[in-house]
């Protein structure tokens, strides 16, 4: 009777624990199958990111460092060092080279924050951009209202003043900043009646922008926007341009895109990758898109690295970071010489690119005003002697003579390598103006 009984009871208890094993074993089973899928997802992010370097890599050096903009910033976070051999074109200078001369012709607080936000990204001060103080040029341009941006592109441009100044933690008007771009952000998709990349843009201004009231409310407003927006394909707005901007700002705010909903986003974005490592656009009828590719770069390195695209620099890593001197040719305007012999003797130091070296401790630098001297505008011409970013020393040579022809100023340095700013003023007691563009070399003391 008591077999009878378990019997009964068992058979009923043993389909019980059969069918809780099948379940469990189910849950167990689906969990490898998908990481194993996002390690897949992994891996083709990391290839075709190496695919989208090698697109840009040219072994020749024949590079066009004009088209070099948001590669600087794609390039440095895939963890290419810009600065290195493999980046040099056929005159052994990089796109900083480049970029170091095509400064000087930048206006727009968009473009300033560009280039400062790539220096930075390549361990260079923006502050100090072969004499440039690229940061202080976007807050000179922020208008009484917040903005930085320009009557185009307001909100991007906008939006890269605030990530740029932010990531440094340079000082200008942030509430304002961020008054404008909250009220503004959705204006261009509320004009246009459709999703535009702005909206995800606007997330890394609003992740540095955190302790702002309205801020966090805004993130989420805009994370939602994101999710409804995706489509089946995963597209977003149904081309790869935005689903990429948004991929990047996702993963940005600490989103993991590698795994769903997004995965499919991440292999939409895939398949639109050519055989060259470039990108195709929406637009482009199956041909490179040279704007696609940028962010397709930018995207993808972001993902592999999983943390956020720009990042606020650290004290330690703020002081690291490096002042850069253009190797480019020197000025033929200054002319520099070794030791007081040499300069009675009207013997000069012939540059190696934009470098001197010199054997004694005696430096002088000469400088020609023939072209800017004016006896109604007492002309200054400012020296200024740096070792890394410490200033060692200055020298300030004025002339009201509008026959001047050159202005001579020496300096005693131990040996070392230096950095020379040579500036040129008008009236520098009051309200001084620029005479002319400086020049900017380096000084090695044997």
């Amino acid at each position: 009777m008591g077999m009878s009984i378990y019997t009964k009871h068992g058979s009923r208890l043993m389909a019980w624990l059969l069918l809780f094993v099948l379940l469990f074993s189910s849950v167990v089973s689906v969990q490898p199958t998908a990481a194993a899928s996002s390690k897949d997802l992994e891996k083709k992010v990391y290839t075709a990111m190496q695919n989208a370097v090698k697109y840009y890599y040219d072994e020749d050096g024949a590079y066009q460092f004009a088209d070099f903009d948001w590669e600087l910033i794609g390039l440095a976070q895939a963890g290419e060092k810009l600065d290195s051999r493999k980046w040099q074109d056929k005159d052994d200078l990089t796109a900083f080279d480049f970029w170091a001369t095509k400064a000087k012709e930048l206006d727009e607080a968009g473009q300033f924050a560009k280039l400062a936000i790539a220096l930075m990204k390549n361990g260079y001060d923006p502050t100090n951009f072969n004499g440039k103080n690229l940061l202080e040029e976007i807050v000179k341009r922020q208008d009484a209202n917040g903005r930085m941006g320009d009557d185009t592109y307001t909100i991007f441009n906008h939006v890269l003043s605030i990530v740029a100044l932010e990531m440094y933690g340079y000082d200008y008007d942030r509430e304002e900043a961020a008054e404008f771009l909250l009220k503004r952000y959705d204006d261009f998709s509320e004009e246009w009646g459709t999703y535009t990349d702005d909206i995800a843009f606007t997330l890394h201004a609003l992740n540095l922008l955190g302790d702002i009231d309205g801020v966090e409310e805004e993130k989420e407003k805009i994370l939602d926007r994101l999710e409804k927006e995706r489509k089946a394909d995963g597209s977003i707005a149904d081309n790869p341009d935005s689903t990429m901007e948004a991929l990047t700002a996702l993963t940005s705010v600490g989103e993991d895109v590698l795994k769903a909903p997004w995965d499919k986003s991440v292999e939409y974005v895939l398949s639109n990758q050519l055989e060259d490592g470039s990108f195709q656009s929406a637009w482009s009828n199956g041909e490179t898109s040279a704007m696609t590719t940028e962010k397709g770069l930018i995207s993808l390195a972001t993902i592999r690295k999983g943390t956020t695209l720009y990042e606020r620099l650290t004290n330690k890593e703020k002081a690291a970071l490096t002042v850069y001197l253009s190797k480019g040719e020197a000025s033929e305007d200054i002319h520099v010489f070794d030791g007081m012999t040499n300069l009675l003797k009207g013997k000069e130091v012939k540059p190696s690119k934009n470098t001197y070296t010199i054997a004694s401790k005696q430096l002088f630098v000469r400088a020609e005003v023939s072209g800017i001297a004016d006896e109604e505008k007492p002309l200054a011409v400012l020296v200024k002697v740096m070792k890394g970013k410490q200033v060692v020393d200055t020298g300030i040579v004025e002339t009201k003579s509008a026959d001047a022809e050159y202005v001579t100023a020496g300096f005693t340095l131990a040996r070392g390598t230096y950095t020379v700013e040579v500036n040129y003023w008008y009236g520098l007691a009051n309200n001084p103006e620029v005479a002319k563009d400086g020049a900017i070399f380096s000084v090695t003391v044997k």
